[in-house]
């Protein structure tokens, strides 16, 4: 759980809280501090409350030892926390939204947790499109401007791109969503003309324009799947399927960073992952730096392509 997902529960749950709640209660009741350490609990419960109380928010300790056996315990009074109720309008929504984003991620718990901080109703202001960030903001991209404009609007762009092997084309998208990730900037959304999700660079695209008629971003639409974009994945070829196998003990790596993927256990332990790669040299590449724990299954052509990648250091011995 991201550290911002843990002070947010804490904040909710000392708010909500019908009496003052104790350290083991915080440590067996609030998601993010379940360590089985409570030593480790009890570094990270005073690093959070001194953080928190330097931002300003009143976390007040309470004598308990009058209703139980810890003698402290921890409230946040609402009297002194609230701000008087806001009357806002449904763009400055809108822009607490983008700036929630901005701030907290899409995570569904992150977005859970800043709701209850903010309003109990449900405007549809709250629908406003998303801006994931990865964690290593670059410098401004002075495209993201009038491609965010029509993603707010619901309008399809059309731009020139540069493909990875140099060549040009005239795409036209529809906008779901701007991915910043490893100091890129991407944009993901429908390829009219292919009828698929793609994903662009953003540096890539020159002159955009913005087209007429408008579009409905499809409720299954995952934001989350594409905030964790791979090198792998960011091109404009048609994806393949690619079957990799890792090792018994290497599995560990697809259960917690390919959650989106889908993964077949084998009997001997390992697990085989299947990928759309729309860049296979690069999926080739990363390979490259776990083997022996990681190995391409198929298709032929992948593993064409990685014997063609290792061969001249080969031919060198």
């Amino acid at each position: 759980m991201k550290r911002i997902e843990r002070l947010i529960n804490l904040i909710a749950a000392l708010l909500d809280a019908p009496r003052p709640m104790t350290a083991e209660q915080i440590r067996e009741q609030i998601a993010g501090y379940d360590q089985a350490d409570k030593e480790n609990f009890r570094r990270s419960f005073e690093r959070d409350k001194k953080e928190l109380r330097d931002l300003g928010i009143p976390i007040e300790t309470v004598e308990t030892s009058e209703w139980g056996d810890d003698p402290e315990g921890y409230i946040i009074p609402k009297d002194k926390y609230y701000m008087p109720e806001l009357d806002l309008a449904d763009d400055e929504l809108a822009a607490l939204r983008i700036v929630a984003d901005v701030a907290l991620g899409s995570g569904d718990q992150a977005q859970l947790g800043f709701r209850k901080l903010s309003t109990a109703a449900e405007p549809s202001a709250w629908n406003a499109p998303h801006l994931v960030w990865g964690a290593d903001v670059a410098a401004e991209q002075p495209l993201l401007g009038p491609l965010f404009g029509a993603l707010v609007e619901r309008a399809p762009v059309a731009f020139d791109y540069e493909s990875g092997d140099g060549s040009h084309s005239r795409r036209s998208v529809e906008p779901y969503t701007l991915v910043h990730k490893r100091g890129h900037w991407y944009l993901v959304g429908r390829d009219i003309d292919r009828d698929a999700t793609r994903s662009f660079k953003i540096s890539r695209m020159g002159n955009v324009q913005q087209g007429d008629g408008t579009y409905q971003i499809p409720e299954d639409f995952d934001v989350d799947a594409h905030a964790g974009l791979e090198p792998w994945e960011i091109g404009d070829a048609e994806p393949v399927a690619v079957t990799l196998r890792f090792s018994p003990s290497f599995r560990w790596w697809p259960e917690q960073n390919m959650r989106f993927a889908q993964r077949t256990d084998n009997d001997d332990g390992s697990v085989d992952v299947s990928l759309q790669v729309a860049k296979l040299d690069a999926l080739v590449s990363w390979v490259l730096a776990f083997v022996p724990h990681v190995e391409i299954v198929g298709p032929a052509e992948a593993r064409a392509a990685l014997v063609a990648h290792v061969r001249p250091y080969l031919e060198q011995t």
